[in-house]
């Protein structure tokens, strides 16, 4: 891992921490096909290209987005992070099953 890629997981994972959200299912810059679980967000850098995408069942891929931009990248992963938090939240509101537990949304007042 280069330099600047290692500067910019260190930015990921303070924004992370500050965030509370460390809880959740996310790989920063671990290789496309390295540490995969189910209903995961990554960020990747491939040839060139910021990758952010999430898993689904079986660690599947659902949609890539790619960015030239660490910064459009970043705000992407965010932007999901958070989508996948309200999900939950949601499910567990209407009483239905979550992706996995996780105390983001687990116990969440209806």
């Amino acid at each position: 891992m280069n330099e600047e890629i290692k500067e910019y997981k260190e930015r990921m994972e303070d924004t992370i921490e500050l965030l509370d959200y460390k809880a959740l299912r996310y790989s920063l810059f671990a290789g496309e096909n390295k540490h995969r679980e189910e209903y995961q967000i990554r960020i990747e850098y491939i040839d060139g290209f910021f990758e952010v995408y999430v898993t689904g069942e079986r660690a599947s891929v659902s949609g890539v987005n790619k960015f030239d931009e660490f910064s459009d990248a970043r705000m992407e992963f965010l932007i999901k992070a958070q989508l996948m938090i309200l999900r939950n939240r949601r499910r567990v509101r209407d009483e239905k099953p979550t992706d996995y537990s996780c105390p983001l949304w687990d116990g969440w007042e209806r």
